[in-house]
């Protein structure tokens, strides 16, 4: 009888792009941010935050990878201001996402590029599936440090781009189909919202 047995390693990388995938595809405090500048205005707009973003989560992938990710995963002071500062940073942004949908276009600055670098950095989602990703599917598996620091800066990268592209492109969509007013805007207002909730939920698990 003949026995079909899949390598170990071919296993442990699906498991990981499997991973990757239901990480970056469901909702976040980044992906509700990008729905909401797509809502709120355009892909145009948002395609460079989104750029800004995977740049920015960069240094996050390879501490991660390098071995300094136990800073964050042993809590303490570091942890503590780590917290402060999303909470702040995200509390931030909502208020810019709201401002563009309720005050009239021209008045606000649109997201920046900069703006968009710190997205990841902060955001504590993004920190709990790469210590996840790489303590579950990367440590240990045979391959060298700079092998599977390639292999989780790109997977999260590909992910990355990829995903709020699609969640910016909803936003837009939802634009088209309402177009502006007031139900537009209490949309947008209701997405800052719930960007802060899950970044709210992120911090307490």
């Amino acid at each position: 009888m003949l026995c079909l047995e899949i390598p170990m390693d071919y296993a442990t990388f699906l498991a990981f792009a499997v991973f990757v995938i239901v990480m970056t595809g469901t909702p976040g405090p980044g992906n509700l941010t990008f729905l909401a500048i797509g809502a709120s205005a355009g892909y145009r707009t948002a395609f460079p935050v989104i750029v800004a973003s995977q740049i920015g989560s960069l240094p996050l992938k390879l501490s991660v990878a390098y071995g300094l990710g136990h800073v964050m995963a042993g809590g303490g002071t570091v942890v503590t201001v780590f917290k402060v500062l999303s909470m702040a940073y995200m509390t931030y942004l909502a208020w810019r996402i709201v401002c563009l949908s309720v005050k009239p276009k021209g008045e606000v600055a649109l997201p920046s590029f900069w703006e968009g670098l710190l997205i990841h950095p902060l955001s504590p989602k993004t920190w709990a599936m790469n210590l996840v990703a790489f303590s579950t599917f990367l440590a240990g598996n045979g391959l060298g440090i700079h092998e599977n620091a390639m292999i989780l800066v790109a997977g999260f990268t590909l992910g990355g781009m990829v995903f709020h592209s699609l969640w910016a492109l909803v936003g837009v969509s939802i634009l088209a189909l309402i177009g502006e007013g007031p139900l537009m805007r209490a949309i947008t207002v209701t997405m800052a919202i719930a960007m802060l909730a899950a970044t709210v939920w992120a911090l307490l698990i």
